[in-house]
């Protein structure tokens, strides 16, 4: 069969990369035609059509000063797409340029297949996005447990197949099968953004002080893509503090307890079973906090929470995020007889229940096939 995807960020392309290969592995037939970057290309065999460089720009005035170019890119896209005439296209996640520029033309002007592939998170905002989704997606393929109910709720035919976290845990695993214990050590996770670093590590540091000074070892987990002199602006009086490139799982698996900006390393933190505490600080700080609990559709604001219904791991949001807090929650999960760092052990063991230990990959292009065959 012919498969199109699209594809527009680093994280896209990378999950799109292993769906091509799972699609090759179930279907010797397969070509493929996208926009997304250099690892679906090795996979795939063939250059992106559009790289998603050139689609990547951050914030709303980045991406209004850029529409020109955006929407000269999108209509390549759909130029491509009707010369390569596929059996179904695939959007991955990037949902503004999906929305606008795929979803319509593949399902108006192609007639064709469409399975949204990680499916974009309108339980938190833009809810009234559904009716795009159900009008031009025939089967969306989600990648958190909870999202089938709400989305299948509202008309919208959906299969979980696993998380992309589980398929790396699970390769990790495979590259280093030698058992690990806990260390005194306590890992902060303070996000890839300049924004994240300069609002979250000071605090996080402060938090952590204490503990250094009786002899923990407090260490930086390096995000992918930075380099130490990204966090150098932000270590203050702690400019002795390691930053490790490379392995955050391994460190996850040695930490005793973590210090995680919200994101997806709530997750994979969760799946480490690491206890933590989640901490988001931002610009505006309580405003900020006010907005979100008025304003966005969740009680949650992390991915743990979110998946297990429940305020399982503790939330500092804005204003909340500041040191004295931060240490007072920490404490609280060093004791190992502790029952909010057993609490937390058991909800971990729940969270990788609901996870699943199935690669997703495979998953989800059974689901493509199948969702193909039984259409024809």
């Amino acid at each position: 069969m012919r498969y199109f995807l699209v594809a527009g960020e680093a994280s896209g392309d990378l999950h799109a990369s292993a769906l091509i290969r799972a699609l090759r592995a179930e279907d010797p037939e397969a070509s493929f035609a996208f926009m997304g970057g250099d690892k679906m290309e090795a996979a795939a065999g063939v250059a992106p059509i559009v790289h998603y460089r050139e689609v990547a720009f951050m914030g709303i005035v980045s991406v209004v000063k850029n529409l020109g170019k955006l929407t000269r890119i999108g209509r390549q896209i759909q130029a491509a797409m009707r010369d390569f005439a596929p059996d179904v296209v695939i959007p991955v996640d990037y949902a503004d340029f999906n929305f606008r520029f795929i979803l319509p033309y593949a399902k108006k002007e192609l007639r064709c297949p469409v399975i949204y592939y990680i499916l974009p998170k309108l339980w938190a905002w833009r809810a009234g996005r559904i009716r795009q989704l159900r009008r031009y997606v025939d089967l969306g393929l989600s990648i958190l447990p909870f999202e089938t109910n709400y989305f299948s709720d509202r008309g919208l035919r959906t299969e979980y197949i696993g998380n992309p976290c589980v398929d790396a845990k699970l390769t990790y695993l495979a590259e280093h099968p030698e058992p690990v214990e806990r260390e005194q050590m306590l890992l902060l996770i303070p996000g890839s953004r300049q924004s994240e670093l300069r609002n979250n590590l000071p605090e996080m540091l402060a938090a952590t002080a204490a503990y250094s000074n009786l002899g923990w070892r407090v260490v930086i987990a390096g995000a992918p893509g930075l380099t130490a002199a990204d966090y150098a602006p932000h270590l203050g009086k702690y400019s002795d503090t390691p930053i490790l490139f490379g392995d955050t799982y391994g460190l996850m698996r040695r930490a005793h307890a973590a210090l995680v900006t919200s994101g997806t390393a709530t997750l994979e933190a969760g799946l480490w079973g690491i206890p933590m505490v989640v901490c988001y600080r931002m610009g505006g700080k309580r405003i900020a906090r006010l907005v979100f609990e008025h304003l966005f559709r969740v009680p949650y604001f992390s991915l743990v929470n979110l998946i297990l219904d429940r305020p399982a791991v503790p939330e500092l949001l804005a204003d909340r995020a500041h040191s004295v807090q931060i240490l007072s929650i920490l404490s609280r999960l060093i004791p190992e007889e502790d029952h909010r760092r057993t609490d937390q052990l058991q909800a971990f063991a729940q969270l990788q229940e609901l996870m699943g230990t199935e690669p997703s990959a495979p998953r989800a292009a059974r689901a493509i096939l199948s969702y193909l065959h039984e259409a024809r």
